[in-house]
């Protein structure tokens, strides 16, 4: 197995290495079709391959052209240095060289900035400083991140809304790693027959539950100016830590404002400790924010189900005002809970590391590539090659691999005169 396995290492170099090798940069075309996954809808036969004893859906490795609009606070950062921070699955040097061939560039006004091809200079080793609004382009060889294997579950369709309940850890939309692990991308491989849809709300990756898709975009923007207004209500199902309200079931109403710190995606508030100032960029975000909490029933464990109702739509705002009333989410460890399936989720890391396809594409592992985080992680980052984690499927050494629900679940969306519903999950059943 292990002599098989290395010839299929060969193989895969070979084959990820002679694109980049065979096309001039200045004559590569990059296909923003590419980008949008309905025009190009994944062939789920092909393209997914699933675990079945861990319950993982992983993607199989794909040339990509990754397109991204320069961010205001990237303004004045060069482009190698900033995709190093910002997408640090590779390092530095990999950038360099990407930047040096034309694999990674920046434009302005659909023109490729010059200098963005050439031979990389000393002066200017990390690439043009971007500015607010450049386009940035990668071609890239993607390894996507591995997701729960659940459905993409439809619910209910009319001639206006699709709604489905959306798995754990399943973005809503193409975003940062993700692309065709998405709910939109499954959708589109899975139920064309539902054609193009819009997404009217969103839900955090590792949350799950009822999710509004809409059938045109005039019909999602009517819907998210409903929401902006209030006309909406909606509800969620939360399991805390503790005797929520000490058991009184009285509504509470919580108001407090909450920012977004982007770069370490989590929520803030005034108060709470962090281990440098917020940036101006965090600080501008601040807006009040407002949930009615109900507590619902106290568990044996000593947790709690309650009832969530945000009356606005701030980032991450159920689970940082819970966070702040002292009741977090008790498995939401980005707010004070802790992983409930700590065992499953070193199987699960383990299997992202090892897994690899064999030569007819079929999930195999390869226990030779297992790592041990015991060692530095820099020392982990050393390939400049056009892809340093083939022959696995997912990015090497990923130590934050965690595809376990948060508790926290959409259960109902309404308005005047209609309804969309999602059957609570396991761990909120209140009989």
């Amino acid at each position: 197995m292990r002599e098989c396995i290395a010839d299929i290492r060969a193989i895969v170099a070979n084959a990820r290495v002679a694109p980049f090798d065979r096309m001039d940069a200045n004559a590569r075309t990059f296909d923003d079709d590419a980008n949008d996954v309905f025009a190009s809808p994944p062939c789920v036969s092909r393209e997914y391959v699933v675990d079945r004893e861990l319950n993982v859906r992983f993607v199989v490795p794909y040339d990509f052209d990754f397109v991204c609009g320069a961010k205001e606070r990237w303004d004045g950062a060069r482009v190698c240095a900033l995709f190093a921070s910002e997408f640090p699955q590779r390092p530095l040097e990999y950038y360099r060289a990407a930047y040096a061939r034309g694999d990674l560039r920046v434009e302005e006004n659909l023109r490729v900035i010059k200098g963005t091809a050439r031979a990389v200079k000393e002066t200017d080793v990390d690439g043009v400083k971007l500015r607010a609004g450049n386009r940035v382009r990668h071609f890239i060889h993607r390894h996507e991140p591995a997701t729960s294997a659940e459905d993409v579950r439809v619910i209910e369709e009319n001639d206006e809304v699709v709604s489905v309940c959306k798995p754990a850890s399943v973005p809503v939309h193409p975003t940062g790693q993700y692309r065709k692990n998405t709910v939109l991308a499954l959708l589109a491989g899975t139920r064309r027959d539902l054609g193009r849809l819009y997404p009217i709300h969103r839900l955090d990756k590792n949350v799950s539950g009822l999710l509004l898709l809409a059938r045109s975009s005039k019909v999602a923007n009517d819907m998210r100016e409903k929401m902006e207004a209030r006309e909406m209500r909606k509800e969620y199902v939360a399991r805390v830590r503790g005797e929520f309200n000490d058991g009184d079931t009285a509504t509470m109403t919580h108001v407090a404002r909450l920012g977004y710190d982007a770069k370490n995606r989590v929520a803030v508030w005034d108060g709470n400790a962090t281990e440098e100032p917020h940036d101006e960029r965090t600080m501008r975000s601040f807006k009040d924010a407002t949930t009615k909490f109900t507590w619902l029933k106290t568990l044996d464990d000593g947790t709690s189900i309650v009832k969530c109702e945000p009356l606005t739509g701030r980032q991450h705002q159920i689970r940082a005002h819970l966070a702040m009333l002292g009741y977090p989410i008790a498995n939401d460890v980005a707010y004070g809970g802790v992983l409930s399936q700590v065992e499953l989720a070193r199987r699960i890391q383990h299997l992202c590391d090892v897994s690899v396809l064999d030569q007819f594409g079929r999930l195999t592992r390869d226990e030779s590539l297992a790592i041990d985080y015991s060692a530095p992680r820099k020392s982990r980052e050393t390939s400049l090659a056009p892809c340093q984690h083939c022959p696995r499927i997912v990015n090497a050494g990923d130590e934050d691999v965690n595809i376990e629900a948060i508790w926290l679940h959409s259960v109902r969306y309404s308005g005047p005169g209609w309804v969309y519903t999602c059957e609570a999950p396991s761990w909120a059943r209140l009989d």
